[in-house]
């Protein structure tokens, strides 16, 4: 199927605070440097800009300006321990920018990540329309995500539902299933014992609120790895198979910014390869990176087992 998509059909909601808070740190000018990257790489395309109330916009180039109330912090319970998260703040300020697209595809970036190109389209247009099980398709198109934390093991066992939530491309309709707008609540999770068990990480259980919707299933997990939710231990790798395609940012040209650089768990994220290895059988090469993510595995799994 050959497929071009110009500019103008692409909108870019840029979503998040525009300014350093106490809770809150943000590089100096970050904001300013993403929409002028937009503009610089895809010029015909709309900038949404979806922020808070209280955000100083002044200065910065958009073509539409979302502001919503600031929803706070959510709060989980590990254990008997609550944590306060951002879970809500980023699934209000995405769904509300992408609520006032107009164009058949857009983007969900955050508003301190930069672009350096547009490569990530061409990532898209090269691997979105690989073959799919009509079964596990939830999606009308595959959505384009980022590789930066989207981990797929931990020591030696794998992760579920651990989808990155940095950066989404694809269609509209499809980018507002997983961005619905439906805030999570209080979760509380009692972890099952055993060596080098885990906690569940904020982006799986900020997966597990879409997904739920998405099968009309509640899902919860009480440990970050070897929990599938109930569900079938394939369905996860399935359905990415089926509905996403996972890149690095570096290959999609997305700039996570330096705090992001070295992230202590980089061997143990989904690639490009990993998913042509699970969506057209290809076996993998070893390099550093598969090396790496092997000698992790085996010293979990023994680990685990002293």
């Amino acid at each position: 199927m050959t497929l071009t998509i110009p500019d103008s059909d692409i909108t870019f909601v840029v979503q998040g605070p525009v300014q350093a808070t106490a809770a809150r740190t943000q590089i100096q000018g970050v904001t300013h440097q993403c929409l002028e990257s937009i503009q610089r790489y895809f010029p015909g395309s709309p900038i949404i800009l979806s922020t808070w109330q209280d955000q100083s916009t002044h200065g910065l180039n958009y073509d539409v300006l979302v502001e919503s109330v600031d929803p706070g912090p959510n709060v989980i319970i590990n254990g008997t321990t609550p944590q306060t998260l951002n879970n809500n703040r980023l699934i209000v300020s995405s769904h509300a920018g992408l609520t006032q697209v107009k164009t058949r595809y857009a983007v969900k970036l955050r508003t301190d990540n930069v672009l350096s190109g547009r490569a990530f389209l061409t990532s898209y247009l090269a691997h979105f329309d690989v073959k799919r099980d009509p079964k596990m398709s939830f999606f009308k198109q595959r959505v384009l995500t980022s590789s930066a934390f989207f981990i797929g093991s931990h020591y030696g066992k794998p992760v579920h539902f651990h989808k990155s939530d940095l950066f989404d491309f694809g269609l509209t309709e499809d980018l507002l299933k997983i961005w619905s707008g439906q805030k999570i609540g209080q979760l509380e999770f009692h972890l099952k014992p055993g060596k080098k068990e885990r906690y569940p990480a904020t982006e799986q259980f900020l997966c597990l609120s879409w997904l739920s919707d998405l099968l009309g299933l509640p899902l919860h997990i009480n440990n970050k790895a070897g929990d599938s939710a109930g569900l079938d231990s394939t369905f996860w790798e399935n359905f990415l198979a089926n509905n996403l395609i996972v890149d690095t940012p570096e290959a999609l040209q997305l700039d996570v910014t330096a705090r992001f650089y070295k992230r202590g768990n980089l061997s143990l994220e989904y690639d490009i390869l990993d998913w042509k290895a699970l969506t057209e059988g290809t076996k993998i090469k070893l390099d550093r990176k598969r090396l790496e993510r092997a000698f992790k595995s085996l010293i979990g799994k023994l680990s685990r087992n002293l």
